[in-house]
């Protein structure tokens, strides 16, 4: 193989990743399959089960086609299996003492290799041709359709897609692309998860979810708290014969797809992430403070003054040095003050009044602004907010008295 021949496999390579997995790049400039066959395949908006089985099918057959596409460039360009002379005694690798049987190999393996490729081109056309007779009845989008059809009449299926098409027009449906080649869909009475080659449904009056694992992962190598948290839920149709799928999202979208949903999401105890942007705020506000010093305090026997449930365990006090990040001192007005306010509040009620108080475009750097105090108004920022613990105990004075009587 020389160089030209591996650049070109390289490059044939990048090329069949792209259009399976088109990047963000690709979908701005409009170089995906979807966009490049819009006119064949229709709008979305007006026909959406008819759309997803035109593009499921146009998607499978512009697949099957690469193979054959790389083998076809390939012959045409550089033909090195072609024509295969046999190599002179002299030309002997004395590290490879089998030339001609390894040469064989190849050359069958490459011919194998080839008409599998034209076979994928001729099969996968019958394929789709045998899903389109009867107005795409042998589809299996609409085989998992006809399974909800009534009366169990699987002609009816035609029903079943005209409701969702109507439920999908309307504009509180939540939609979410969870990855180049999958989204999931909700709408008043479906839950719609689409992928490459079929489409999944489940109807919420008869579906359960449950939460199967939640992964984090750290982003930056050198802020332990910028994390991205997964979470794993599966979705499982109670219908016969309609098979569970799985919905990989964000965390942060759980708290949106659950408010669109009309059946609860099980979450298993053992099971913790964040729900939305202020949990994870109050997690990081939390392991912050928690690298405050200590602030000693008498026991508070009080509630929380805003959730009236936790004791009060922080003080803001102020510790902050006013200077910004290069070291040039802060003006008066941005500058912390002290608060000489009781302990009142607990930990996580603090975080979330200091979040509420930020700007939702700013949420990178949140932790580094400021917020008044929600009684005084006294201003302080996150290194300000100390845990509370009780002053340690005086050391006990021996009683004069009885070492008196002793003597």
């Amino acid at each position: 193989m020389d160089e030209s021949e591996l650049l070109f496999n390289l490059f044939y390579f990048l090329l069949c990743m792209v259009i399976i997995y088109p990047p963000e790049e690709f979908s701005r400039l409009g170089f995906t399959i979807e966009q490049l066959f819009s006119r064949l395949l229709g709008e979305e908006y007006q026909d959406f089960v008819g759309y997803h089985l035109r593009r499921t099918s146009l998607n499978l057959f512009v697949h099957s086609c690469l193979p054959f596409s790389y083998f076809l460039i390939h012959r045409l360009k550089f033909s090195v299996f072609a024509t295969q002379e046999p190599l002179e005694e002299s030309d002997l690798d004395p590290d490879f003492p089998m030339p001609q049987e390894a040469v064989a190999f190849k050359t069958l393996t490459w011919k194998t290799a080839q008409r599998f490729s034209v076979l994928a081109v001729l099969a996968v056309p019958a394929l789709i041709f045998n899903w389109h007779q009867q107005n795409w009845r042998r589809h299996p989008i609409n085989k998992t359709l006809s399974k909800y059809a009534n009366n169990n009449n699987p002609g009816n299926y035609r029903t079943v897609a005209s409701d969702i098409a109507i439920e999908f027009r309307r504009p509180e449906i939540y939609k979410k692309k969870l990855n180049s080649i999958s989204t999931v869909i909700a709408t008043d009475n479906w839950l719609i998860k689409t992928t490459m080659y079929n489409v999944h449904f489940a109807h919420q009056s008869n579906t359960t979810l449950s939460v199967a694992k939640a992964e984090t992962y750290n982003i930056s190598q050198h802020d332990q708290n910028d994390t991205l948290q997964m979470i794993s839920i599966v979705v499982k149709p109670m219908r016969q014969g309609v098979s569970d799928f799985h919905i990989r999202i964000n965390a942060l979208e759980f708290r949106n797809l659950e408010d669109r949903l009309r059946r609860p999401i099980a979450i298993p105890s053992d099971i913790q992430f964040h729900r939305s942007v202020i949990d994870r705020f109050v997690d990081v506000f939390k392991t912050q403070v928690a690298l405050n010093p200590m602030f000693n305090s008498e026991p508070i026997t009080d509630k929380c003054f805003a959730c009236m449930l936790a004791e009060p365990n922080i003080k803001i006090n102020k510790q902050c040095v006013d200077v910004n990040r290069q070291g040039v001192p802060l003006t008066d007005e941005a500058c912390c003050s002290n608060c000489y306010c009781r302990p009142m509040w607990c930990v996580e009620c603090l975080a979330r009044w200091f979040a509420a108080r930020q700007s939702d475009v700013d949420r990178e750097v949140w932790l580094e602004q400021k917020c008044t105090c929600p009684m005084c108004r006294a201003k302080f920022c996150v290194l300000d907010v100390s845990y509370i613990s009780a002053p340690a105990a005086a050391p006990a004075q021996p009683d004069s008295q009885g070492s008196d009587s002793s003597l």
